[in-house]
């Protein structure tokens, strides 16, 4: 008797807005819905960017364009020069010069233009190498055999919760008049000293950014075939070296 041929079943399509919707409250849906995808869905990962980056540049334009934020910025700016100095990095007339620059002035035109530029470019740019790193650390840790487009739509599925604390933190910066007041332990420091190690490091604990992690690390676990707890282990060992990377070589804790 012949071998009967079945054809696979169909996986059921889910909307964007099912997507999106899913991904804050049930994410481990959307995740099984993308590992029983067979083919590549680019836009599980383009969307959700696009989103977030036009969430950035609204960011961008409403937080720098108010008058305390421009201050404190002012502020901040001037201090680290002035330690420049003080530490023979560059000279008194080179820091005038600098803080005589149109685009150095926050809420300039050219700072939000170039800002919201750099923002782009940054954010296009990490979309691929934190996949990358994943890829790379779910095929060392646990050997994993999924492909990198995969790791690459649940990173950018993630996304979503990027943009939905992007609009938080603007509201609270706005409300607030500070630029440091974002969902994280920065809340609770009276005087943030963006220069203050142990400061930088408490602003990096964002509970819009566990949250996101957590997503993240439960979907790579349901596309590696492999349990929740090696997959966290991955996304938080990733975020640990990150994080003392930004505190340690005074990069901007932001990203």
């Amino acid at each position: 008797m012949p071998e009967e041929f079945r054809t696979p079943e169909a996986v059921p399509q889910m909307s964007f807005t099912d997507k999106f919707v899913g991904i804050l409250s049930s994410p481990g849906e959307v995740y099984d819905y993308v590992a029983k995808l067979p083919e590549k869905q680019h836009s599980n990962w383009l969307l959700p960017l696009v989103i977030t980056i036009v969430m950035t540049i609204i960011f961008t334009f409403v937080v720098f364009t108010q008058p305390p934020i421009q201050d404190q910025m002012h502020e901040t700016q001037m201090k680290a020069m002035q330690q420049r100095v003080a530490d023979g990095k560059m000279t008194q007339e080179e820091m005038d010069r600098a803080m005589e620059i149109n685009f150095a002035k926050p809420g300039s035109s050219m700072f939000l233009i170039f800002g919201s530029i750099g923002a782009v470019v940054v954010m296009f740019v990490m979309v691929f190498v934190y996949s990358g790193v994943y890829w790379v650390g779910g095929k060392v840790v646990v050997k994993a055999q999924a492909p990198f487009n995969k790791v690459l739509e649940v990173y950018g599925l993630s996304l979503f919760i990027a943009a939905v604390g992007t609009l938080i933190s603007m509201v609270l910066i706005v409300a607030m008049g500070s630029l440091y007041a974002q969902p994280s332990l920065a809340l609770a420091i009276a005087d943030f000293d963006p220069t203050n190690k142990t400061h930088k490091f408490l602003a990096a604990v964002n509970v819009i950014e566990f949250w996101q992690l957590y997503v993240v690390g439960l979907g790579l676990s349901r596309v590696w075939s492999t349990s929740l707890g090696k997959a966290i282990s991955i996304v938080g060992g990733v975020w640990v070296v990150w994080t003392l990377i930004k505190v340690f070589a005074e990069i901007g804790f932001g990203m």
